[in-house]
């Protein structure tokens, strides 16, 4: 298996590769030698026919992969029929990582179950599964066209970004040289109910699909992730749209062209 190293440390990929060698029947019968003291991978590789037609969207997210934001949305991309949807998230809770690694230890994958999308979970960050979504360990692909973050339980917004997992993933993708999206639900304790991700995700998919869109036409703004915050009641408050750059500051150009997309966007497509 060939993969590409896309920010995942050498040695992760080059010890995943020998696990997967091995569960391939790649091994000469011999006793096999212990892992040498450094990041390694253990994973269930799970592959699936999918319609080349179609663009792919890798999904992951900041909750864990069981949250009820990451299911409904993957759920409703799925149910577009319009993308192949695989999802790279995280086995556990990771929304305050940041953009934390997980250098040094195992770090263990496995296939998981979401009807009609192609499914991982990782033990590591949201940054380690997307590291590790791009790696082109996992998938047979070698890049998708757009990652989305999300939906993540909790705003992202101001300062909040610095500690969020979610906006991580999307930060790292856009490392990588991939497109991307963070969409958090502004949730309340004792205001905010599970059907708002429902909400949630009727008011962001117009923004997906003029993402996916634009990036085909080669229009949509390069060198920037978007943040996506969804208001607390999603269906009757403004959603806000906010270009992430990884500069210290986002060159004019850049900031201009972000703003005009995401003012396009939110008259146009909501």
């Amino acid at each position: 298996m060939t993969s590409k190293n896309n920010g995942l440390s050498a040695a992760l990929v080059s010890n995943l590769q020998d696990v997967l060698s091995k569960r391939k029947g790649g091994s000469d019968g011999s006793a096999e030698e212990e892992p040498p003291p450094s990041t390694s991978v253990s994973v269930d590789v799970a592959a699936k026919e999918m319609d080349e037609s179609r663009p792919i969207v890798l999904v992951t997210n900041g909750d864990g992969i069981d949250s009820i934001g990451l299911v409904s949305l993957v759920e409703a991309l799925v149910k577009e029929g319009l993308y192949n949807v695989h999802v790279c998230a995280p086995q556990t809770d990771k929304s305050v990582s940041s953009h934390s690694m997980t250098p040094g230890e195992t770090i263990a994958a496995s296939s998981a179950d979401i009807k009609g999308a192609t499914a991982f979970e990782v033990s590591g960050t949201t940054v380690d599964c997307i590291s590790l979504g791009l790696s082109g360990a996992l998938f047979a692909w070698s890049k998708p066209i757009l990652v989305i973050s999300g939906i993540n339980q909790g705003s992202s917004c101001g300062h909040q970004m610095f500690y969020s997992g979610g906006v991580a993933g999307a930060r790292e993708a856009l490392i990588s040289g991939v497109p991307s999206l963070s969409i958090s639900l502004n949730w309340k304790k004792d205001e905010s109910k599970e059907s708002d991700f429902t909400d949630a995700v009727g008011v962001c998919l117009p923004l997906i699909t003029a993402t996916i869109r634009d990036i085909e036409k080669g229009v949509f703004p390069k060198d920037c992730s978007l943040n996506i915050e969804i208001p607390t009641s999603p269906s009757s408050n403004k959603v806000s749209v906010t270009p992430l750059s990884l500069l210290p500051k986002m060159d004019s150009e850049t900031q201009a062209a972000a703003s005009e997309w995401i003012s396009k966007a939110l008259n146009t497509d909501q």
